[in-house]
């Protein structure tokens, strides 16, 4: 692992300055490789600024923080390449480009297709990256990131410089110019936590590249650009589920999801770390990583607490049917108080809720047990529908298509995803609810009453004046809903979980996430085949059994990342509002007056959206006020 970090002044700079520069920002980045540290200065043409350039003015400046063995620098016909990340596919790109894969690092192989196919390398990348390529002969500078957001880049182009870096808080840290607060952004998380739908816009002038996506640079005509190299197939037919199919899809599915556990283990050596819920997708990569290599020391880590234990009780089946060690994780109301502040800094963003906590405590806890790698499963919900939300539209495309027996067969059976008849009517109806009858400010203010009486009056008409950013994707099939969730989201929900293992120096590998092989396989198969006799995620149930218990394989209760945010909530009381009594809220968004005086009438038990509200509230200003 490795931080990244670029900068571009259009105007003369003295040396001392970038220096200083690039010193400070790397401070910020030192958890991701604090080993060492690799700097490069650049002359106006962009070539490397030697002792002979006496005190010339240096335009470009390039660093990279990394650990001992990531060898993240390459260079080479006046290209220098700054590379983050490992290459799943690597024996595969040294064979065809005739290079012993023991003596070439990841970053040079990268140059190498650089120099013979330009940005158009990017899509033959597998694996979790980023990087930063200084092209002196076009004098142009890229930043690119792996298909589906892994690892992640950040960039800012405001005045006369541009710059580059694997976290917004370098970014923010290092320049004035773009610390303006987009109050949209503060709006949408306060009011809807949606906070899992976007990833950095906190700042407006700061930007997330997204992932299958460059930016290109263009240092003596400033121009920038934004350009996708790689869009994920999707099979978007209304095929009718057939037996013969149904049986062949979930055999090719264990074999590539195996490989894809395989090709991660075979990045590192020594233990690895895995969490372990007892859900579908831990489970499947704790079978499959035992299965490639028995005698690999592999530790479970469960988060767990001290009211019913959450999921333990399914992980400790895991355990024992795999023999692993196990690690329980205790995480607890005064957990969250006490390490909120640094989790935010971490984050570069306001956690929207403890579950992030749970992840960064666990960290903290292998961190200490010595494993340097974590395998991570973020992902299968989105790639093979695990949330409840998909089965709605999954019973709509059936009744499009005419299939009005399976349609029923399916309802019948709905309570094998864990869901009953009223929970999909209910469903369905507040779907129609929000496309047919409530604009977005009707809908705060008839179901979210008392978080939209806290918020600034000034600040919500705004916000409701504004369209939304992101994209709406029309969904008729379920592929579609799975097509926007694994491309649209998941990157910004893999940012939680890869920068909680960044900040202890953690590599997080996320098999189900890295692999275009297996994203493709799964994307190309007609919607009629991820939900089946009322099992969600029964292509995945379907593969794993025999290699899962059958009691965690077809699992009924669907939890997610369980946390006993009600228990939690119950005892932060106190001190949430004394922090959001106490802090000052620079932008003016929240109507504290109201929030306080009726903070003894609306934070109850009962009402757990005013009390996560009021979460969230705590968690933006202690962000707010800890920024720089």
């Amino acid at each position: 692992m490795n931080g990244l970090l670029t900068i571009y002044r259009k105007k003369d700079t003295p040396p001392s300055i970038l220096a200083e520069l690039l010193n400070k920002g790397l401070k910020t980045l030192s958890h991701r490789g604090s080993d060492a540290c690799t700097s490069f200065t650049f002359n106006s043409g962009m070539l490397p600024a030697g002792p002979s350039d006496g005190t010339a003015a240096r335009t470009v400046a390039g660093s990279c923080s990394a650990a001992k063995d990531a060898s993240p620098v390459a260079s080479g016909n006046g290209r220098l390449l700054f590379f983050d990340g490992r290459l799943i596919n690597k024996s595969e790109l040294c064979r065809e480009l005739s290079l012993e894969a023991e003596r070439v690092t990841d970053a040079e192989i990268v140059l190498q297709l650089i120099g013979r196919e330009g940005s158009r390398c990017f899509r033959r990348l597998k694996g979790a990256w980023a990087l930063i390529w200084l092209d002196a002969g076009n004098k142009t500078i890229y930043g690119a990131r792996d298909r589906f957001g892994c690892k992640p880049l950040y960039f800012c182009h405001s005045g006369g410089q541009f710059a580059l870096a694997s976290e917004s808080r370098t970014l923010y840290t290092l320049f004035d110019d773009v610390r303006s607060i987009n109050r949209r952004t503060v709006i949408d998380y306060l009011l809807w936590g949606n906070i899992g739908r976007q990833d950095q816009y906190f700042f407006r002038d700061i930007y997330s590249l997204e992932p299958s996506h460059f930016v290109k640079y263009a240092t003596e005509s400033g121009e920038l650009t934004v350009e996708r190299y790689y869009s994920l197939p999707c099979n978007r037919s209304r095929e009718p589920y057939s037996r013969d199919a149904g049986e062949a899809y979930p055999e090719k599915l264990n074999r590539l999801l195996t490989d894809s556990v395989r090709g991660n283990m075979q990045l590192f050596d020594g233990p690895l770390a895995i969490g372990v819920s007892g859900g579908t997708d831990s489970s499947s990569l704790l079978c499959a990583a035992k299965r490639v290599d028995p005698r690999r020391d592999l530790v479970a880590y469960t988060t767990t607490d001290s009211y019913d234990g959450g999921e333990a009780c399914w992980a400790e089946k895991m355990v024992r049917h795999t023999g692993v060690e196990w690690v329980k994780v205790v995480c607890t109301a005064k957990d969250i108080v006490e390490h909120l502040p640094e989790a935010n800094r971490v984050h570069n963003i306001p956690l929207y809720n403890a579950s992030s906590i749970t992840q960064y405590r666990m960290m903290e806890e292998i961190k200490k047990h010595g494993q340097a790698v974590f395998i991570d499963g973020q992902g299968g919900d989105e790639m093979l529908g695990g949330y409840p939300d998909y089965f709605p539209l999954f019973l709509q495309s059936l009744r499009k298509n005419g299939e009005w027996g399976r349609w029923w067969r399916e309802l019948s059976l709905a309570g094998n995803a864990g869901l009953t008849k009223k929970d999909l009517l209910l469903r369905r109806l507040k779907l129609w609810a929000k496309a047919h009858y409530y604009h977005p400010e009707k809908l705060a203010q008839r179901k979210r009453k008392f978080q939209y009486e806290s918020l600034m009056p000034r600040e919500r008409a705004l916000y409701f004046q504004q369209s939304s950013p992101l994209p709406e994707l029309k969904k008729e099939v379920l592929n579609d809903a799975l097509f926007e969730s694994y491309t649209l989201f998941l990157g910004n929900i893999l940012r939680w979980g890869e920068h909680s293992a960044a900040s202890y120096g953690i590599e997080c590998m996320m098999p189900l996430s890295n692999d275009p092989d297996l994203a493709e396989f799964v994307f190309s198969i007609p919607s009629s085949y991820k939900i089946h006799d009322g099992w969600n995620k029964y292509l995945q149930r379907k593969s794993m059994a025999g290699m899962v218990p059958d009691e965690i394989c077809w699992r009924r209760q669907k939890m997610g990342f369980y946390i006993p945010e009600q228990n939690w909530l119950n005892e932060m009381g106190l001190a949430l509002f004394d922090t959001i009594q106490k802090l000052h809220d620079p932008e003016e968004c929240i109507n504290k007056k109201y929030l306080l005086e009726n903070r003894n009438r609306l934070y109850t038990p009962a009402n757990l959206l005013f009390q996560q509200f009021a979460f969230r509230c705590y968690s933006y200003l202690l962000w707010r006020n800890g920024l720089y």
